[in-house]
């Protein structure tokens, strides 16, 4: 017997051991239970429990769950028996894991395996047997630590109620790292944990996580850690039935199942890296209520990753998860230490990429300055998987077609004739000769198989297919396009196949949508109807390369090489369809960045002469911009001579190199909102030189944007100077009553409103403030004012006009459950109306997540 709360030495020991039992025992396991039987501490019903435990380990576990309800005596016995077996060494109390030379050993044999699958370079559509090493081929990409919108999100008040952050710490400067900083602790504060890596198509995010894998197996960097795990959703995709973590791991990393316990109980020193978010075909169910806490639980794989993000499942195990931006609202946020940008090439790592590729300093610089000339092409090389297609092209071709390309699509559509005409031209020629079939009908249908898997799997969220597919299985030219990977099932061993990157993915689903003989409102929408600007997030490069292969230039090049029948009644309902939806939200202030990149493909100036605009909102809000981006918009607005009513730059990580860029567009504007971006001096300097500048502007927003007074002194002189300002919104910043001062000379003319809400102001010196105005025009609370209701007026609006996605990112702004509680009459209206439309949303909502998300958002505004 042991004194009253005083551990039983053995059956504690078991459990401090229990891992390291699991190890010792597995290949005893059987005459372990026979000599427990025999002691009678084990009846034949525990046997016939234990037996129905998969595999050794399992049954070792079992037998350990057992033993907790069998007492003390039990246990003491359990392990003289072991020792009677040979395990010897296990004695109670002293079990603890140890770091042997065996364990090192197992670290040494996985840093091999990573090293042997990551030192040559992934290039798309590298042939049979080419090894291109990694180290020698590797180009620097630009990272910048800090989310810009997510960071924020994460303390979600924009509107009422707490103050999201505190307004007396700046917001983390963001500057560029070195992929070996990503866990590094240089502030002296406990490292990251969980790190999102976000970046657009091609940017380089597998490629970054191959370096991670390459610089750890060769013993270069993250040493700090003993294993790497690497998972991709593509494979995660495959799986269908519930799963545990440790088959997950195991999938791939056989070499680790019996150490596996060991590398769990030390998951301080793991590191889990999983590639492809944005490609996982669940990416939109993470919001789960059930949660796995052990390596052998088996759940639903969302579970298994959700677990794994929320810290439920491996604690201590670090984590990084690459996805584009367009799915990251999906990921669990608030478990996320670290946001980290992948911003791509710039032109010094361009050339540097070039000269890697051609392997020829003349001819790569022959080659660079060709791509160099041409200013769309350099700027879509900042894109690293763009940049391998531009050089593929240049070397198939000896150059260029002519008329360069003028649009991401043409890039793509010219590497697609570039790869026919060396890959299978005489693949098919010969296959022809043997069967009498035309060369170009037999192309355009397999490309149109292609096109059609390409759609069908981009529709599923699908990346992966196996080779029983018949468009796989009847088509000679696959490996020109596509990837195979064999991978080992339970009974036999499948081929996997998949499209080079995603984005040929969503080129060729769009091709079949362009080309095929289906109408576009079969593929695009149900019946006669589909609308552009309703397509989900996810589809937004899709969409942008069908406008670019429904112009007229990119018809008639695939005419005269493949031979497709030019499709004019497509083109012009498309066409109509894209100056509709951009006439409507040009007026009603809804997102427009997909319809001016459709615009943008389409190239065509009678297009622009079709669009008939009474005015001319932009709204680009909650979206990192990219250099392609702003290149839509500038096309757009250099096409489109009207002022501007409102340009709505909120979120967008815009910064004073960017301003600047769209200066002359925004002397054009009556309204500028640039909320929500950390703007520093020289970007307020850029600001205030349009102030200074503009006949027309006359409301400013520059809420939540990390100013203080210094900035705003910066401003009131640029307002001085035209004095053509009415409306200035700088809510959630660090400005005190001293920065607001010197602008109540310009009150209550022409300045007719200033609101400093959530700023270092109190309500006594917006008092006194006001009384130094012939007409109150400071606002540093909220009030019963008709300001406020023609500001949810507005926001009302926005919501109305948005996609049911769109709206969800809104709502997490302005439904904040403190807001419910406000008894100005103005706020009552205005959430009474924003549930209906939530209401009618949720009805007509055919994605479960999003609906989900949404009924959600109505349960906190009736609280």
């Amino acid at each position: 017997m042991t004194r009253a709360g005083t551990p039983e030495p053995c059956l504690q020991s078991l459990r401090d051991c229990r891992v390291s039992l699991v190890d010792k025992l597995e290949f005893h396991i059987d005459s372990l239970i026979d000599a427990l039987i025999k002691n009678e501490v084990f009846t034949r019903d525990d046997q016939e429990e234990i037996q129905y435990e998969k595999g050794p380990r399992g049954k070792v576990r079992k037998v350990l769950d057992i033993l907790e309800g069998k007492g003390e005596e039990a246990a003491r016995i359990f392990i003289s028996a072991s020792k009677h077996i040979g395990e010897s060494n296990i004695k109670a109390g002293n079990l603890s894991l140890k770091q042997t030379s065996e364990y090192q050993k197992v670290i040494t044999k996985h840093k091999d395996v990573l090293k042997r699958r990551s030192e040559c370079m992934l290039y798309y559509n590298t042939r049979h047997g080419e090894k291109i090493p990694f180290s020698e081929h590797y180009v620097n990409l630009l990272i910048v630590k800090g989310h810009h919108s997510l960071e924020i999100k994460r303390h979600e008040v924009l509107t009422f109620g707490q103050q999201r952050i505190s307004l007396q710490q700046k917001a983390t400067e963001q500057r560029l790292i070195k992929p070996a900083q990503l866990f590094s602790s240089e502030t002296g504060k406990k490292s990251a944990k969980k790190i999102l890596v976000t970046g657009v198509a091609g940017i380089g995010k597998t490629v970054l996580v191959q370096k991670i894998l390459c610089d750890f197996s060769n013993h270069k960097e993250h040493q700090s850690f003993d294993f790497i795990i690497h998972l991709t959703f593509r494979d995660l995709n495959l799986v269908s039935k519930p799963v545990s973590l440790r088959k997950l791991i195991l999938r791939k990393n056989g070499h680790l199942a019996k150490h596996l316990d060991t590398i769990s109980e030390n998951d301080t020193k793991l590191l889990i890296i999983l590639d492809g978010f944005d490609e996982f075909k669940h990416y939109r169910g993470c919001d789960v209520d059930v949660f796995l806490t052990d390596l052998d639980e088996e759940g639903e794989v969302v579970e298994v990753f959700s677990s794994l993000m929320l810290g439920e499942l491996l604690p201590e195990a670090s984590v990084l998860v690459t996805s584009r931006p367009t799915a990251v609202s999906h990921i669990p946020i608030g478990s996320i230490d670290c946001f980290v940008v992948i911003t791509g090439f710039s032109t010094e790592e361009i050339h540097d990429y070039f000269q890697r590729f051609f392997q020829d300093v003349e001819l790569a610089t022959k080659m660079f300055e060709i791509v160099a000339t041409n200013e769309l092409m350099l700027t879509l090389c900042y894109i690293p998987a763009f940049c391998h297609i531009m050089c593929s092209i240049l070397k198939e071709s000896k150059g260029l077609y002519p008329g360069n390309p003028r649009t991401m699509t043409d890039i793509y559509v010219q590497y697609l004739l570039a790869l026919v005409k060396s890959h299978t031209n005489n693949r098919i020629e010969s296959l022809n000769n043997l069967t009498g079939i035309n060369h170009q009908e037999h192309l355009q249908e397999i490309l149109l198989k292609l096109g059609r898997l390409a759609y069908q799997k981009l529709m599923n969220q699908e990346t992966l297919f196996y080779s029983s597919s018949d468009e796989i299985a009847n088509c000679v030219i696959a490996s020109t396009f596509l990837d195979k990977t064999s991978i080992q099932e339970p009974s036999c061993t499948e081929d996997v196949y998949s499209f080079t990157h995603l984005t040929i993915q969503e080129f060729f689903a769009a091709l079949y949508c362009a080309m095929a003989d289906v109408p576009l409102s079969e593929t695009l929408g149900s019946g006669s109807e589909y609308s552009i600007k309703s397509l989900p997030g996810n589809l937004d490069l899709f969409t942008r390369f069908l406008s670019g292969l429904l112009s007229e230039r990119n018809q008639d090049l695939l005419s005269r090489n493949i031979g497709f029948r030019k499709q004019k009644d497509k083109m012009q309902s498309f066409r109509m369809k894209l100056v509709s939806d951009t006439q409507s939200t040009c007026e009603n202030g809804a997102y427009i960045l997909t319809q001016l990149h459709c615009i943008l493909e389409q190239q065509d100036v009678l297009l622009m002469q079709e669009l008939k605009l009474q005015s001319l909102r932009i709204n680009l809000s909650d979206v990192t911009l990219s250099t392609m981006d702003y290149n839509a918009v500038k096309h757009f607005l250099n096409e489109i001579p009207l002022p501007i009513l409102e340009v709505d730059l909120t979120g967008t990580n815009i910064n004073a190199e960017s301003l600047r860029d769209l200066q002359p567009y925004l002397f054009r504007c009556k309204k500028i909102w640039l909320g929500e971006n950390s703007l520093d001096l020289e970007a307020i300097k850029v600001v205030a030189d349009i102030l200074q500048a503009s006949d027309i502007l006359k409301e400013l927003g520059l809420g939540w944007t990390d100013i203080g007074d210094e900035h705003l002194f910066v401003l009131t002189n640029a307002i001085k100077t035209k004095q053509t300002l009415t409306e200035l919104w700088m809510e959630g910043n660090r400005i005190t009553s001293a920065g607001l001062l010197p602008l109540s000379v310009f009150t209550p003319s022409p300045l007719e409103r200033v609101v400093a809400i959530w700023n270092n102001v109190t309500d006594a010196e917006g008092e006194h403030l006001n009384s130094l105005c012939s007409t109150p025009c400071f606002t540093v609370s909220f009030t019963e004012n008709s300001m406020w209701k023609d500001w949810a007026d507005w926001v009302l609006q926005r919501c109305e006009v948005s996609s049911s996605e769109k709206l969800v990112t809104i709502l997490y702004k302005v439904c904040d459950i403190s807001v419910c509680n406000l008894d100005s009459q103005w706020a009552k209206t205005f959430y009474r109306n924003l549930t209906k439309l939530i209401r009618t949303r949720i009805e007509q909502c055919l994605e479960e997540d999003v609906r989900r998300k949404l009924e959600k958002f109505e349960t906190i505004l009736t609280l």
